[in-house]
């Protein structure tokens, strides 16, 4: 380094603003050093009136000398205290000063989420080389699907939401979930078996994958390498549901389409049926119109040719127009009675489940009346009588449940299963107390 320094600096002596000129461009023009993450606790932390932060990162007996200029601080998304482990991003330089290398600062982050974000971008930046982000891949959502998976928690508000929206908007699709853990250690591998799980059935149109927001480690399974790679062997279109609308995870990048949350993903995945009626609607009285245009147009056609045709053709060729409007007015109502028989198909089949449901509700109820009822039988007195035993009671109708309660001589009433008996005390033998 001495021999490089001799050779690239004048020989003459110089001055101590030339070495640390020299020092600060070697610094400087190494990649390695401007742009670089550091791992480190804070400490010694002030933060003076110009606004900048001044601080050192530790580790052990180690320190660097760090700033963070006020047009970056005001950018942070919370205030580092002293003993904070954090990830500082900048490059090394040097404080002309006093002649000592620093780290001026552009990004800080907590070390265990700085490093989990670090990690999901290295990820991320090796899916997208590897075009498991490209538009290319991406396969169509299915206009109509007949029958939808799910790939969430059995027990979450996801999946709650899904199946509300999908009533509401399209109740003749079918829904089958695959219970996964949605977040923890276990997590990504049973939400890639579910993937491909779903992907072993013929009949699924759709799945949807995800689970309702939370925080960064909540949501870290869905930016599973895993998971991404699952996602995108899919043969079945995949609408990912992740989190918020803020949240984005790779499961987001890689699926056919992403949707902001699971109520979304289920008002992307089906049509709207209200929509659907009126657009049928429409276009009937569209053809209806198309119709009437037609056949005022051919007849006014047709009026035209009477009058070209020699007398002797023009019957016939009134009977071939004839014919032909015949035809189209055939055609054109026969597409017409073709979407009302759709139209009723899906009314019908929405009343079908709704009578079902409320059959199914029925039995419910009444199978727990009858529990109820029996549970109430065996408590009742009645209950006792039928097994033979009986009630005494006194004159003003209240129970004996004691001797020394009734005097010889006393009047004392019977009540059994079958009828009544009225009874005089001839003896009695009182229990001694204990």
């Amino acid at each position: 380094m001495m021999e490089l320094f001799k050779e690239i600096l004048p020989q003459h002596p110089y001055t101590v603003a030339e070495v640390v000129q020299y020092i600060k461009d070697i610094l400087t023009f190494e990649p390695a050093l401007s742009d670089i993450w550091v791992k480190g606790e804070i400490s010694d932390l002030s933060r003076p009136y110009s606004g900048h932060l001044y601080f050192k990162i530790k580790e052990e007996n180690s320190t660097i000398n760090c700033v963070i200029f006020k047009n970056r601080a005001i950018n942070l998304e919370s205030m580092p205290q002293n003993g904070d482990e954090v990830l500082i991003h900048g490059k090394i330089d040097i404080y002309p000063k006093n002649s000592t290398y620093q780290l001026i600062g552009d990004q800080l982050k907590p070390a265990g989420i700085g490093m989990m974000q670090l990690e999901l971008e290295r990820l991320k930046a090796k899916l997208e080389a590897e075009g498991l982000f490209d538009q290319e891949y991406k396969k169509t959502i299915p206009s109509f699907p007949k029958k939808i998976g799910v790939v969430t928690s059995a027990t979450g508000a996801a999946i709650q939401d899904i199946i509300r929206v999908l009533s509401e908007r399209y109740p003749i699709v079918e829904v089958l979930l695959f219970p996964t853990l949605v977040q923890g250690n276990e997590a990504p591998n049973q939400i890639v078996t579910a993937i491909q799980v779903a992907n072993q059935r013929s009949d699924l149109d759709l799945l949807i994958v995800g689970r309702g927001g939370g925080s960064i480690e909540e949501l870290w399974s869905f930016n599973d390498e895993l998971v991404a790679r699952a996602i995108f062997s899919s043969q079945i279109p995949i609408i990912s549901a992740v989190g918020h609308e803020t949240d984005i995870t790779l499961a987001d990048f890689v699926a056919d389409y992403r949707a902001a949350t699971p109520s979304s993903a289920a008002e992307h995945a089906v049509p709207d049926q209200h929509n659907l009626k009126r657009k049928i609607h429409d276009q009937e009285l569209r053809l209806l119109q198309d119709i009437r245009q037609i056949v005022k147009f051919l007849r006014t056609e047709l009026q035209v040719f009477e009058y070209q045709i020699p007398a002797e053709r023009q019957l016939n060729r009134i009977n071939l127009f004839r014919q032909h409007i015949e035809q189209i007015q055939l055609i054109n109502q026969n597409a017409i009675q073709q979407q009302i028989h759709q139209l009723k198909d899906i009314v019908n089949l929405y009343q079908q489940k709704q009578m079902l449901f409320v059959k199914d509700l029925k039995q419910t109820k009444e199978t727990k009346l009858q529990v109820n009822t029996a549970k109430l039988n065996q408590l009742s007195p009645l209950e006792t009588l039928e097994r033979g035993y009986s009630i005494v009671s006194d004159a003003e109708n209240k129970p004996i449940a004691n001797a020394s309660s009734v005097d010889i001589g006393d009047t004392v009433y019977i009540k059994l299963s079958q009828g009544e008996l009225t009874s005089q005390i001839i003896s009695k033998k009182e229990v001694e107390d204990g």
